[in-house]
Formats: structure tokens, C-alpha cells, sequence
């Protein structure tokens, strides 16, 4: 019997275990001209494609489009629908209805948060854990430099690259591009997301549109109920013969 339980275990747990999902989507800006910031914004459809798949794969899912903050505010806290996320060190926003500040701008409404070219590192850490992470990166031009890096509930570390497609050299200057990249991880929820320059170089990226979705029990898919029922039908089948005696046995008693 224990070896059949054991079995069993292993089966649904092999059945429920899921790989992470990571979304992304990338509009490149090609309307500035040399080194000069004076690209214009552009429609994001891969963006806005990549984002709306990961708001579906999510349930209860909760955003900060930083829209309720003023010109030159500093944000150290958000209210996530009860979750609360604390940012070290706290990010300035800028409102911004037309034009860019040095190729970032929002990606809705006219307000963003902007981590400086000249900052350092910083980490926005949740009260509970989450298990799904997902924003607007405007101005993401410098291949290899950006990475998150998620500290499990758990204790360990998961880091992810944020990719990018731009062409850093100055003649095909891509200042001002929009990507959406998100993650959805159930089989490891996180307490903190820390934004690093892995290349170490000094670049700087507007957020918009941060949207987390709060760790929940999976829910077995269909194939996962059907591999139950049929270790647990096993199981009622062992357990019903180890109950038995023989019918011979029985009348000789």
C-alpha cells in the first residue's frame, strides 16, 4: 500500500507541474534621427499583443498605471488591490501627455515611473507572494544590459533577461522602442522583483502598466483529474483486495 500511494503522488505531481511562462512583445522606433532624442511616439500592437496574453493567462490580475500620482512625484509604495509593494529606492514619475524624456514615455494616460540612467538598482518587493510579474518598458536599447531578478518565497533566485531587438549603434539609433514583458510562474511564487543592469551600463527605462497577480492553488487540468481518478480508482482497488480474505480461507475459519 505505501509504495502504492507513493506512486500516485508522483503521477499527480508530474501531472500538475507547469514551466513558466514568460511573455514578450517589441515595437522597434526608428524615427529618430542619429544620437539625438527626438524620436516620436509609436503604436506598440506586439507590445499591446503580449501584454493581453499574459492579462489571460492570469486570474485576478492587478495594475499601477501610476495615473494618480503628480509631476515629479516620488513612488515608495502601491496598493496593489491589498498587496502592497514596497520600491527601494523610490521611483520619480513623470507626466508626460505629448513627446518623450529621452526616448521613455507612458504606455497609457500620461504618467509613467522612470528609472534614471544615472540610478542605481532597484527592487520592488510584495507583502505576499505573487506568482506573476508583467509591465511596459520603454526605451530598452542596449541588448543583455536589463534583467529581473525574482527572489523566491522559497528563499532562492530566478533570473530573466529582458530581450530586446533594437540596434544600439548610433546609426540606427532605436531610442524610444515599447516592449511588453511579463511572467507567469505558479510552481514559484516570489516575494521581490530587483531590476538589474547585468551588462552594467547606465541606461535608463520608463514603467508603465506594472501588473502582478496574487499566488493561488492551481487548478489541475483536465488531463491532471483524469490521471486522478484513475490513481485513485487504482488505490480503491488496492485497498479493496489488502481488505479481502480468500473465500477459502473465510470458510475454513
Amino acid at each position: 500500500m505505501r509504495k502504492a500511494t507513493i506512486c500516485i503522488a508522483a503521477l499527480l505531481l508530474a501531472a500538475q507541474g507547469q514551466a513558466a511562462q514568460v511573455f514578450y512583445g517589441e515595437d522597434i522606433n526608428t524615427t529618430a534621427t542619429g544620437q539625438n532624442e527626438d524620436a516620436v511616439r509609436i503604436a506598440h500592437p506586439r507590445a499591446d499583443a503580449a501584454r493581453a496574453a499574459f492579462v489571460a493567462g492570469i486570474a485576478m490580475p492587478a495594475t499601477e498605471d501610476f495615473e494618480s500620482f503628480a509631476d515629479d512625484d516620488f513612488v515608495s509604495s502601491i496598493n496593489f488591490a491589498g498587496v502592497t509593494a514596497t520600491l527601494s529606492p523610490a521611483l520619480p514619475l513623470l507626466v508626460l501627455p505629448t513627446g518623450n524624456f529621452n526616448g521613455t514615455y507612458p504606455t497609457s494616460g500620461d504618467t509613467f515611473a522612470l528609472m534614471n540612467s544615472f540610478s542605481e538598482d532597484f527592487t520592488v518587493s510584495f507583502s505576499t507572494p505573487q506568482t506573476a510579474f508583467g509591465l511596459y518598458i520603454t526605451d530598452n536599447e542596449v541588448p543583455g544590459n536589463l534583467a529581473l531578478r525574482f527572489t523566491l518565497a522559497n528563499g532562492g533566485t530566478i533570473d530573466r533577461l529582458v530581450p530586446t531587438q533594437v540596434n544600439p549603434t548610433p546609426a540606427t539609433n532605436h531610442t524610444g522602442s515599447v516592449a511588453y514583458w511579463g511572467v507567469i510562474d505558479n510552481d514559484n511564487p516570489f516575494t521581490r522583483v530587483s531590476f538589474v543592469r547585468a551588462a552594467n551600463v547606465a541606461d535608463g527605462y520608463g514603467l508603465d502598466d506594472i501588473t502582478i497577480a496574487l499566488a493561488t492553488p492551481a487548478v489541475p487540468e483536465p488531463k491532471s483529474l483524469a490521471l486522478m481518478g484513475l490513481g485513485l480508482a487504482w488505490l480503491a482497488r488496492l485497498t479493496g483486495t489488502a481488505g479481502r480474505r480468500p473465500a477459502a480461507a473465510s470458510r475454513a475459519a
